[in-house]
């Protein structure tokens, strides 16, 4: 469940970035000092995901994501219990 948010969050820090270069290093740092796997070479292929190593999009290229994937919450949404998700880590 929470690599469907980490991916999420990945595609937003992309989006909201000026150039990918900034958004690899800020993901990276934030993997590093965040996440309890943070140094783990599958961590680093999530990160990698993000920017479509991994991963190739379907629809049409767009305006800031060309090829990669674009990612919404409300796709997210649908591929994880959400309510019990909140329920049990929401406040």
């Amino acid at each position: 469940m929470q690599n469907y948010l980490r991916m999420l969050w990945g595609k937003k820090v992309l989006e909201w970035s000026p150039q990918p270069q900034q958004a690899l290093a800020t993901l990276i740092e934030l993997n590093n000092k965040y996440a309890l796997d943070g140094r783990d070479p599958n961590s680093c292929s999530g990160i990698f995901w993000v920017f479509g190593r991994y991963d190739r999009a379907w629809g049409p290229e767009r305006k800031i994501f060309g090829k990669i994937r674009y990612m919404t919450s409300d796709s997210t949404v649908k591929k994880l219990d959400l309510k019990r998700y909140l329920q049990t880590w929401g406040r």
